[in-house]
């Protein structure tokens, strides 16, 4: 039985759509797979990065400490980001002695209305229910 040459020109179709999808397919595939070593990559590099950032803030409050303990002098190039260090300490005290000023006027504020307010009377208005719902039977 010979085959009928329309079929055979349908089949031929669909076997150039499959391959022309599986090409596809294999682009896309090798795009994501690229993309995810670029991500990892980036994370790893931010990752890196951010311990980098954190070891040398480690390093630099040892420094600090060892500093204000007397046991490290740095050269004199050093000594405008010492004071920048010093003004931006006492900058951080002074807003934290301001804060626990406010919270102390809160307090003394909570205190003053606790003494000088009265007690407020217990029976409240409760607000009106309806008794029966829907409409009248009659």
């Amino acid at each position: 039985m010979a085959a009928d040459p329309k079929q055979s020109e349908v089949m031929k179709q669909i076997n150039e759509a499959f391959q022309a999808a599986e090409s596809k397919l294999a682009k896309l595939r090798e795009a994501v797979e690229r993309n995810t070593e670029l991500a990892r990559a980036n994370g790893k590099a931010a990752f890196l990065k951010d311990k980098k950032e954190q070891t040398h803030r480690e390093f630099g409050e040892a420094v600090w400490q060892s500093i204000q303990q007397g046991r490290l002098t740095l050269p004199p190039g050093f000594d405008r980001f010492l004071a920048a260090i010093a003004a931006a300490e006492k900058a951080s005290a002074d807003h934290a002695a301001q804060l626990t000023d406010l919270l102390r006027e809160g307090e003394e504020a909570a205190e003053r209305l606790k003494v000088s307010k009265p007690p407020v009377a217990k029976s409240v208005a409760r607000p009106q229910t309806v008794v029966a719902t829907g409409t009248k039977k009659r």
